[in-house]
């Protein structure tokens, strides 16, 4: 049986010359984002994967300088690894590992995908990738869907500090504590157990900038609850 990290790649010459040549620091390439040929690979086959975008290869084929093993011996461990586990993603069973050919020819034909539509994004002005962060970008910038579409990225709840919490002078006397129902039990809001929602609520306003103070107000809690509690949520003593 074929080795998989001895099986060599295969790219068309065109995506040689337009992209791999230009971005390579081994050819000289103008903007020298990428050390080696593989990292330029990696990238398109990458973008190939998450847009599911395979394409096959059309003649004339490049020459084919390196495999799974050039990765690895050039601090790429973790690429050839994703590489691998994409490959197994895509064919759906690990079954594809019997034939290693198989597991190769099916990243080719996703890099060359990637490819495409990096030079599409070329011509069409788009993106330069003259720089590493437009190449990442293009990675972590774009959320695609199972049919790789691009769809917007979700937005982060933006969380508005009550107008209220802010006008509670300090030196008000403390309100009686609250009451409220759960379960047919009476107990007062501060003993009883924080609800999901406000914990929730509490790390936004937190992040938004509240003050221990006011969120202890604000929930009618203890200050050491509610720091208690934030520090539950990974962040640390204030």
């Amino acid at each position: 049986m074929d080795n998989i990290f001895e099986l060599r790649f295969s790219f068309e010459q065109k995506t040689k010359d337009e992209v791999i040549y230009k971005f390579s620091n081994k050819q000289g390439g103008d903007f020298n984002v990428f050390s080696y040929h593989w990292q330029c690979f990696v990238w398109a086959a990458i973008i190939g994967f998450l847009r599911n975008e395979p394409r096959k290869l059309t003649p004339p084929i490049a020459d084919r300088p390196f495999s799974l093993n050039t990765m690895m011996n050039n601090h790429g461990e973790k690429d050839a690894q994703a590489l691998i586990c994409l490959a197994i993603a895509k064919a759906g069973t690990l079954d594809i590992m019997k034939n290693p050919v198989d597991a190769i020819n099916l990243i080719n034909e996703y890099a060359n995908g990637g490819f495409y539509h990096i030079m599409k994004l070329m011509e069409n002005g788009e993106n330069s990738f003259n720089d590493l962060e437009k190449v990442k970008q293009e990675i972590f910038s774009r959320n695609y869907d199972d049919n790789g579409v691009s769809q917007p990225i979700p937005q982060v709840e933006e969380y508005v500090v009550p107008e209220e919490a802010y006008s509670k002078k300090e030196t008000e006397p403390e309100p009686m504590a609250e009451e409220v129902v759960a379960e047919s039990i009476v107990i007062p809001r501060k003993s009883r157990r924080w609800t999901f929602k406000e914990e929730k609520d509490l790390v936004g306003y937190y992040q938004a900038g509240m003050t221990i103070d006011q969120l202890a107000r604000l929930f009618g809690k203890d200050e050491d609850a509610v720091k208690e509690k934030l520090e539950q949520k990974g962040f640390g003593k204030s």
